[in-house]
């Protein structure tokens, strides 16, 4: 049986002396980071580009650099975490309507890293949020 690749678009910006990641608020399951599944036959860096774009309107990125692979559970998908970059200005927040599940509307704002996550974040995106902040 195939192992389920799952990518993580991350971006940063910098902000006064501040490190902000691009999160959301998922109208059901919290805060959350952009992730998605790898299609048949799709590079990694392709998919996190279209996940990016998919989940959150940003459409023009570039791979800046793999942070590394974050693995939940030995039986569970491989998250595989990049770090992107766009040319386009993104605003302090927006919302986006993503087309998953149905249709749902994404809150996208700007979390500081060195802040911790509220009860508010799902707990997978803060192990994930752990991962990140230890590889960044």
């Amino acid at each position: 049986m195939a192992v389920i690749e799952k990518v993580v678009p991350v971006i940063f910006r910098h902000v006064s002396q501040n490190i902000e990641i691009l999160v959301f608020r998922h109208p059901i399951a919290g805060i959350q980071i952009v992730k998605g599944t790898v299609e048949a036959n799709e590079k990694l860096e392709d998919a996190a580009i279209r996940e990016l774009y998919e989940e959150s309107g940003i459409s023009s990125t570039n791979i800046h650099s793999y942070l590394g692979l974050h693995s939940l559970f030995e039986s569970g998908p491989n998250w595989h975490v990049f770090v992107c970059y766009t040319t386009e200005i993104l605003k302090d927040n927006w919302t986006h309507f993503c087309n998953d599940d149905g249709g749902l509307k994404f809150q996208f704002f700007w979390h500081p890293l060195a802040q911790e996550p509220t009860d508010e974040w799902h707990q997978l995106f803060k192990e994930l949020l752990e991962f990140i902040k230890s590889r960044y």
